[in-house]
C-alpha cells in the first residue's frame, strides 16, 4: 500500500483529532526524497492511539510508549505516532520528564532542528512551519530551534546529531550552531558511549563522511569520543606539499565503499602513524604502524562500545592493509596463497581498502597500483578462492609439536607451525600423519 494511501486510512481514523505528519518523513519528502517510513504527531494519547490504527495496522509495537510513540507496520510500510509532548529538562541528564501536550506548537518547540520542526496537517494540507525549517532546506543549512546553546544543554547529542544531518543531507551548519558547538563541546561527556557511537556510525555510512568527520574535529566534538584524530597532522614521507595524514585519512574514508567495516578501517588504517614516526637525514619511517594501528583501534572501537566480532574484523583489515600495496610480480605463489588464507573472507574488502589508500596518497602511484591489483587477481583466480583457503584447519597445534620433537615453548613452535601451514596450503599434506611425518624429517626431534 503507497504511504498516501497509508494517510488517507489514518486521516480517517483521526477525523476528530489532530494529525500532523513530522519529523524526517515531512523533511525528506519536502526535499524530494523517495520514503517510505511514517512519522506522524498527534494529540491523541498513547492508548487510544493502539484501538484508532488497529483496524489497519498488520503489526504494533509499543516499546516506545512510555515516551508516547506507538509503532505499527502497514505492508511493508512502518509508522510512528507519538503524542504531542511539551518536555522539560533538568540539564544534567538528557533524558527528559515526559508531558504529554495538546498542541502541536507546543511539540514543535521543542525539537531540535528547523528542519525537523515542521508539520503537515492531514485533514487540511496546510504546512505548519514557525522556525523556517523549509527556507533552510532550501538554504541547505542546519540550524537549532530557537537558542542553540539551550538546545545543546537540553541534549548533548544534538551536537553530532547536527554534525550527522549535514553529512547525510549534503547541508551546512549554520554559524551560530558552529559557535554553540564550539562553546558547549564539553557536554558531550555526558553522553553515553552507545549513543555517541550511534551517530558516529550514521556520519560514517552517510553521503558525505569525511565532512562529518571533518567537522566534529573542527568544532571539537572528536575530542571527547577520539582524539586520536587530532594527532594525525603529520606530513606523509614523499608527500610533502601534498597534504597531511588527516587529509590523507579523510579521502581514503571518502573513497572506500559504504560499508561500516571499511569505513571505520579508512578512517583509522594510519591511527599510529603518529607514535611509530622517526625522521632522519635519511628519510621517515612508520615501522610497524600498521600492527600497532589495528591494536589502537581495538582500544578506540572498544571504547566506543562496538561489539566484539565488529572490531575483531576492523583491525584485521588494518593489521594487513599494507600487504596488497606491497605485492609484487615476484611473489611465490606460495606467497600469494599466504595473503589469501590470512585475509580469508575479507579479502575483497582488504582490496576496497587498498584501493582506496593508494588513490587517497600521491596520484603518480596510481596506475602501477592498478596494473598489479589486476595482476594479483588473475593469479588469485587460478589458485581458487579464499574463503575456501581460509577455511583451512591446523593439523596439528603447539601442544603436539612440542611432544613430537621434545621441545620447551618458544619461537621454534611459530617456524613449525607457520611451515605446516604453508605445507597444507600449498596441498602437499593433507593429513595429521602427513604433518608428523614432515616435521619428523624437518626438524629433528630431540633424543
Amino acid at each position: 500500500m503507497k504511504t498516501e494511501d497509508i494517510v488517507k486510512k489514518l486521516a480517517k481514523a483521526f477525523s476528530d483529532r489532530q494529525l500532523f505528519l513530522v519529523g524526517g518523513y515531512l523533511r525528506d519528502r519536502l526535499l524530494g526524497k523517495e520514503v517510505s517510513d511514517l512519522d506522524l504527531a498527534t494529540d491523541v494519547r498513547p492508548d487510544e492511539i493502539r484501538e484508532r490504527v488497529a483496524s489497519c495496522a498488520g503489526s504494533i509495537w509499543t516499546i516506545g510508549e512510555k515516551f508516547g510513540t506507538v509503532g505499527f507496520s502497514v505492508g511493508d510500510t512502518k509508522a510512528e505516532i507519538t503524542t504531542f509532548r511539551a518536555d522539560t529538562y533538568d540539564g544534567v541528564s538528557r533524558k527528559p520528564e515526559v508531558e504529554f501536550g495538546d498542541s502541536i506548537e507546543d511539540d514543535l518547540i521543542r525539537r531540535d532542528f528547523t528542519i525537523n520542526a515542521m508539520a503537515h496537517n492531514v485533514h487540511t494540507d496546510e504546512l505548519l512551519d514557525p522556525y523556517g525549517g523549509r527556507d533552510d532546506l532550501k538554504a541547505k543549512l542546519v540550524r537549532f530551534v530557537g537558542d542553540a546553546e539551550q538546545r545543546i544543554q537540553e541534549d548533548p547529542l544534538r551536537m553530532l546529531r547536527a554534525i550527522r544531518f549535514c553529512s547525510q543531507l549534503g547541508f551546512e551548519l549554520d554559524p551560530v550552531a558552529t559557535t554553540a558547538i564550539g562553546t558547549r563541546a564539553v557536554e558531550l561527556e555526558r553522553i553515553s558511549r552507545e549513543r555517541i557511537r550511534d551517530e558516529l556510525d550514521a556520519i560514517l555510512m552517510s553521503s558525505r563522511p569525511s565532512e562529518g568527520i571533518r567537522l566534529a574535529i573542527d568544532a571539537g566534538l572528536a575530542r571527547y569520543f577520539m582524539p586520536e584524530l587530532f594527532r594525525l597532522l603529520l606530513p606523509e614521507p614523499a608527500r610533502y606539499h601534498i597534504k597531511d595524514l588527516l587529509e590523507h585519512t579523510l579521502d581514503t574514508v571518502r573513497l572506500v565503499p559504504q560499508k561500516k567495516a571499511l569505513r571505520y578501517a579508512a578512517l583509522l588504517h594510519d591511527v599510529a602513524k603518529p607514535e611509530t614516526f622517526k625522521g632522519d637525514e635519511s628519510g621517515v619511517s612508520f615501522h610497524r604502524h600498521e600492527q600497532i594501528g589495528a591494536e589502537r583501534a581495538t582500544e578506540i572501537l572498544t571504547r566506543l562500545r562496538q561489539p566484539t566480532y565488529f572490531i575483531d574484523y576492523v583491525a584485521k583489515l588494518i593489521r594487513h592493509h599494507l600487504r596488497i600495496p606491497n605485492y609484487r610480480s615476484e611473489w611465490t605463489d606460495s606467497a600469494v596463497r599466504r595473503l589469501m588464507y590470512d585475509l580469508g573472507e575479507q579479502l575483497d574488502e582488504a582490496m576496497e581498502l587498498a584501493e582506496a589508500d593508494v588513490r587517497a596518497s600521491d596520484p603518480v602511484d596510481l596506475p602501477d597500483f592498478l596494473r598489479r591489483m589486476q595482476e594479483l587477481r588473475t593469479r588469485m583466480a587460478q589458485i581458487g578462492e579464499a574463503s575456501e583457503i581460509a577455511r583451512l584447519k591446523p593439523l596439528l597445534n603447539g601442544e603436539e609439536v612440542m611432544d613430537l620433537l621434545g621441545i620447551e615453548p618458544g619461537p621454534q613452535i611459530k617456524e613449525v607451525l607457520d611451515f605446516l601451514l604453508d605445507e597444507q596450503i600449498e596441498g602437499r599434506i593433507q593429513t595429521r600423519e602427513a604433518a608428523k611425518t614432515v616435521v619428523r624429517a624437518r626438524f629433528k626431534p630431540r633424543e
